[in-house]
């Protein structure tokens, strides 16, 4: 009886199962590319998890009718989506198992398309050397000068790296490629995210006007471009507010959110409201403020994006300071800084998260190479017992040659492996040395300000209300040239050597300690070299400073023919070499010399502590 049950159960099971398989091959049988290609744009900017259901069917469809060239579009869909809602992993996931298809099926006309999107994941990342890297590589593949459509895409990308890192001009440049490459290829709908970039790319009022017009137009000419049109009217709206044109701004605002609640577009809309916010403050329409912002905070809420929300809060406390509730504006500006905070950290956790992928990414390709050395080795090893029965001497000697060549590259590729993590360890310190400097400036920088507009809210009459704003004014000041030491922002458009004599200048001020630097250094070195000599001379001041015990240092920075030499020399004495080789410090310097390849020494006694440091110039 017992058997009989079991019987029927395994059958019932076996039916079950086979029947859904059957109803999955139907399913995507009953489906084909360009539907599901339509149905995952029709969500865009409106479902994300939509857009991720439609890829993976698309996907399957792609596996169940053999084609490798749809399933790399499948899962180049996915990467774009994952993008968008922030799942960098996933997309890096994705993008890797892409371009894996491509390689191992030969489709060589997308090897281009690939490293364009590896470059998409590294820019949303924040990593745009890495980013910048991918796009100048897959551009070689398209040609210098291409003008194919994907080369208009790609000029567009390179531009928006420039862009997030303040290079304006490179940022411009490739924007009129972008542009020149849409007009050749009649892409005119193209155009439009061009002329919007450079809009905000220039500071002249005709110029920003121009490129909206400009926008417009493709907006005119594209009436199913209508996330765009937000878009532009958003531009629009701040553009006239900020001129003065308030009647335009709000009907451009109110034209937005209509057509933005219309379509759903959830994302964009808690901004639209937060901004439309700031322009019913510009009309003193305070009791409609509140009703807007509480909108725009639910929204950041429901689609959980805490940078959003940290915005929203930051327009709640100028809200309430506008109308003079003083305590509930300090209040939501502390939730904004509260907001900001937890938004870095997960930031934080998303870039570990993102190079530990990286890493497990390259783990798995060292071990396949492993496995393929592993293989090779034994078709030597059989190639060369069956050549030692024919020609023993000869092809012995040939292997043991082709062993010497094999053990070489091993090193070279060890030596690498070196100066990766060397470069890794420069990178860290030097990100850590940027979130840390940001943090002074976003953080306590914030908080000394709000600290001075309550002491000007309540305190103006006191007695001692001018010298408790001094100090406020002289601590945020510090604070601020502190933060700018440790991350030198304009050391690419002033060059090294007046970067240091501003530092220097920031220093003398205090009155504590004077650094006099001298250099004869003419011509511009290259990024690399520049940004680490910067914090080898702030890394030796800073020491000089903590532990010399003297009041002086003098900064040499001399260029040779074939070398740069710095010489830093404090009047403290006393360096004791054993004991310091233990801190950090000079451990961190000796790592950033043995980086650039150069070498050092330091001569010390009871007067004078001086550092000697030789590097390989590079011109840039």
């Amino acid at each position: 009886m017992m058997c009989k049950h079991l019987r029927i159960v395994i059958t019932f099971f076996l039916v079950f199962f086979l029947d859904i398989s059957a109803y999955n091959s139907l399913f995507c049988q009953s489906l084909n590319y360009n539907e599901l290609i339509e149905k995952a744009e029709h969500f865009n900017n409106v479902n994300a998890d939509s857009v991720n259901y439609y890829a993976h069917l698309f996907s399957l469809v792609a596996e169940s009718n053999a084609n490798p060239d749809q399933r790399v579009s499948a899962l180049f869909l996915l990467v774009k989506s994952y993008i968008k809602t922030g799942d960098l992993v996933k997309a890096l996931n994705f993008c890797s198992e892409a371009n894996k298809l491509i390689n191992n099926e030969g489709l060589d006309q997308r090897k281009a398309e690939g490293l364009i999107y590896f470059g998409n994941v590294y820019q949303s990342m924040g990593l745009i050397e890495e980013a910048l890297n991918y796009f100048f590589e897959s551009n070689k593949i398209l040609g210098l000068n291409s003008s194919s459509p994907m080369s208009g895409d790609l000029y567009y990308y390179i531009a928006c790296s420039y862009d997030e890192i303040g290079e304006i001009e490179n940022s411009k440049k490739f924007l009129r490629l972008s542009i020149k490459t849409a007009k050749v290829n009649n892409l005119e709908s193209d155009l439009f995210t061009s002329y919007l970039l450079l809009s905000n790319s220039f500071s002249s009022l005709d110029s920003i006007s121009n490129f909206l017009d400009l926008s417009k137009q493709i907006i005119d000419k594209f009436p199913t471009m209508i996330f765009e049109k937000v878009v532009l009217l958003n531009n629009q709206a701040i553009f006239n507010k900020a001129i003065g044109n308030l009647l335009l701004s709000k009907a451009q605002y109110l034209m937005a959110i209509d057509i933005a609640e219309d379509q759903n577009y959830q994302n964009y809309l808690s901004t639209l409201y937060n901004n439309y916010g700031y322009q019913l403050m510009a009309e003193n329409n305070y009791d409609s403020v509140r009703i807007v912002l509480g909108k725009a905070l639910k929204i950041a809420q429901n689609i959980n994006d805490i940078d959003l929300q940290a915005t929203v809060y930051d327009s709640y406390s100028d809200y309430f300071s506008a109308i003079g509730n003083y305590k509930t504006g300090f209040a939501y500006q502390d939730s904004s800084i509260e907001k900001r905070n937890e938004y870095r950290n997960q930031q934080r956790i998303q870039e570990t998260l993102f190079l530990s992928a990286v890493f497990e990414t390259e783990q798995k390709d060292n071990e396949l190479l492993a496995k393929e050395s592993q293989i090779s080795r034994l078709w030597v090893f059989i190639l060369s017992t069956l050549a030692f029965l024919v020609a023993a001497i000869g092809l012995g000697f040939y292997f043991r040659q082709k062993f010497l060549l094999s053990k070489s590259n091993m090193e070279i590729m060890k030596k690498g492996k070196a100066l990766e993590l060397a470069d890794a360890l420069i990178h860290g310190q030097d990100a850590e040395r940027k979130r840390l400097a940001m943090d002074l400036h976003d953080g306590l920088g914030a908080r000394l300000g709000a600290l001075r507009f309550l002491v000007d809210g309540f305190f103006s009459d006191h007695i001692k209300y001018h010298e408790v704003n001094n100090s406020i004014v002289t601590i945020s000041q510090n604070v601020r040239e502190i933060s700018h030491r440790m991350l030198p922002a304009h050391l690419e458009e002033q060059g090294l050597v007046l970067t240091i004599q501003n530092m220097a200048s920031s220093i003398n001020k205090s009155g504590k300690f004077e650094v006099v630097f001298e250099s004869n250094l003419v011509h511009r070195l290259s990024e690399k070299l520049e940004l680490n000599i910067y914090y080898l001379i702030y890394e030796l001041i800073n020491n000089a400073i903590k532990h010399s015990g003297g009041n002086t240092v003098f900064v040499q920075l001399i260029e040779l023919d074939d070398c740069i030499n710095l010489s830093v020399e404090d009047n403290g004495g006393g360096f004791n070499s054993q004991k310091r080789s233990e801190g950090l410090g000079l451990k961190n310097i000796k790592t950033r010399i043995e980086y650039l390849g150069g070498k050092f020494e330091i001569n010390a006694d009871d007067i004078v502590t001086l550092f000697l440091i030789e590097i390989p110039a590079t011109k840039s």
